[in-house]
């Protein structure tokens, strides 16, 4: 006989339910959210357990890997799916989700989620701090800008270093405003000091990473997408062909197929949206930038004549996911030529 045990997260207490391969519930009760209680629990049953599943959320990567570490046979499960099949559940509790989330273990109906290493989800929250400064400093010159138009002053056409010296000069005869936005430019000069204490970090990460030097060896490519990149997909190894690489963050179409209705639509957005920006704005200098010339950017421009450079850009983003999977497993370089050219 198999058994099965499902874990409903949240920030203080979890709901456990261990159930058998026909759906027979052995044991269910709460515990509270730490990697030791619930091993214990566990134990307490002295079943063999198959797996352990519980949904994707914030407290899963701490979950995760203290708990593989105490041995325990876990697995993450992907939230919009888990979700779509507790939905047919009439009454929502945490008792109610831990036992659905059981009957999809035994069923295997779910789909797994991969949990990135300790290490590489340091690095992307690096990068996720970094994009909040930019985020917050550009929302704050924002705040200034149309403030100051409030009063007649337009600030036009200035540079992040110009920015604070063009606000002074037209505030320097009015003293309120002085002591209202002296204070914000204070912060502003505050997020642009902590942001080259980020990137001076990410820089460091970048250049003792191999893979990242490889990866900027292609066009268009610099230390925040190669990071980027890195830490998404963590590790190679598990996606069986390159092209799926592309799949997993949401470049290629939608497809709609039913009786006499097939159509391809958009792309489908759903991987990580911040790599997917990257490779869409490395792409974008690719195809628009430089002037050496190499197949990849000659096919973008191909395709960019026949559809539209939109479409262009997200087809090399694309490819480029592609091509990074493949740099990585391979361990080479970009090839500026094709063989049949180098040969010719």
């Amino acid at each position: 006989m198999k058994y099965f045990a499902a874990l409903d997260v949240s920030d203080k207490e979890t709901w456990v339910c261990v159930v058998n391969q026909d759906g027979t519930i052995m044991k269910e009760g709460p515990v509270p959210t730490e990697p030791d209680a619930i091993g214990a629990f566990l134990q307490t049953t002295k079943l063999a357990i198959e797996q352990v599943g519980f949904e994707a959320g914030p407290l899963s990567p701490w979950l995760y890997h203290e708990l593989l570490a105490a041995h325990v046979p876990v697995i993450c499960l992907e939230t919009p799916h888990a979700k779509a099949a507790l939905r047919a559940q009439n009454m929502k509790t945490d008792r109610n989700d831990a036992r659905g989330l059981a009957h999809i273990m035994r069923t295997g109906w779910y789909k797994a989620v991969h949990i990135k290493s300790p290490m590489n989800q340091k690095l992307r929250m690096l990068l996720k701090t970094r994009r909040w400064v930019v985020d917050k400093r550009l929302d704050l010159d924002n705040h200034i800008r149309g403030t100051l138009k409030v009063f007649g002053f337009k600030l036009g056409k200035v540079t992040t270093v110009t920015y604070e010296a063009r606000v002074r000069s037209l505030i320097i005869a009015d003293a309120e405003l002085q002591t209202s936005l002296d204070p914000l430019l204070l912060v502003r000069e505050q997020f642009l000091t902590q942001l080259q204490t980020l990137e001076k970090a990410i820089q460091k990460a970048v250049k003792a990473d191999a893979v990242c030097q490889r990866l900027m060896t292609v066009p268009g490519v610099g230390p925040l997408t190669a990071l980027l990149f890195r830490t998404t997909i963590d590790c190679p190894t598990r996606f069986a062909k390159s092209r799926d690489v592309g799949v997993h963050l949401g470049l290629t179409p939608r497809k709609y197929a039913s009786g006499e209705v097939n159509y391809d639509g958009r792309i489908t957005k759903c991987g990580d949206a911040m790599v997917r920006h990257h490779l869409y704005e490395a792409a974008l200098v690719m195809l628009t930038r430089g002037d050496r010339w190499h197949p990849l950017k000659a096919w973008g421009l191909r395709l960019a004549k026949r559809s539209s450079m939109k479409n262009a850009f997200v087809a090399v983003a694309r490819k480029l996911a592609i091509l990074f999977h493949r740099l990585w497993v391979d361990g080479t370089t970009f090839r500026w030529t094709t063989l049949e050219e180098k040969s010719a």
